[in-house]
């Protein structure tokens, strides 16, 4: 990846950073659990996400998301007898496993019309930072078609790469004696990770539900 875009995104970092000992008036902490599909796998796999938001009016937040993402997948490499007499076959199977740590700046566009009618806030998120992948390859020792004997495998790579994401979520206040919101949010992350030459596109569509708490506010802040 280019120095400036690493730059560029370090920049934003200190930019949230900053900003919300300038602007904070209210603070909210998302835990999202979810699902994302890989493109290059094809495959879905699991997440957890926690958004760290400084809301600076009704309308307009930013905020610090990290997550960690993990998709499992098998690819079919050979057959194996198994049993006393031989007599049985069952597949041997290569085994991947992509542990991913996205870590994002986002900046949320809020629509807080629909709150005091519906007790909903509608909202859409813009992320833009970095990620990295541990990737984790193991195959079996097994003999191919031709009956030549290939070798066990286990090899571990590190990828990263620039990674951006838009989401459109909704906050629903079910009581207003209750500070809990429940939150669910469907979006795209575009995530094409690198290791030397080797590349995997990580991209795809992100489905997420969770809870928000807010805390903090504008007498909290003028008694700090």
């Amino acid at each position: 990846m280019k120095k400036k875009n690493i730059i560029t995104i370090i920049c934003l970092m200190l930019l949230v950073c900053t900003s919300e000992n300038v602007y904070a008036e209210n603070k909210s902490l998302d835990g999202k659990l979810g699902t994302s599909y890989a493109s290059d796998p094809e495959k879905f796999g699991f997440q957890l996400n926690f958004a760290y938001l400084t809301v600076l009016d009704p309308f307009f937040a930013i905020g610090f998301e990290p997550g960690i993402y993990w998709a499992s997948w098998e690819r079919k490499v050979g057959r194996q007898q198994v049993g006393s007499t031989g007599t049985v076959e069952a597949d041997l199977k290569a085994d991947t496993n992509a542990y991913m740590i996205p870590c994002l700046a986002d900046a949320q566009v809020r629509l807080p019309n629909l709150r005091e009618k519906f007790n909903v806030l509608p909202y859409i998120t813009f992320g833009l930072g970095y990620s990295i992948m541990i990737l984790d390859y193991s195959q079996p020792e097994y003999t191919n078609t031709s009956g030549v004997s290939v070798a066990a495998e286990n090899d571990t790579k590190l990828f990263h790469g620039l990674t951006w994401q838009i989401m459109a979520g909704i906050a629903y206040d079910p009581s207003p004696s209750s500070k809990i919101e429940f939150i669910g949010e469907i979006g795209y992350r575009g995530a094409k990770l690198k290791h030397n030459d080797l590349e995997i596109n990580m991209s795809g569509w992100v489905f997420n539900i969770g809870i928000r708490y807010p805390f903090g506010g504008a007498a909290q802040a003028s008694a700090m």
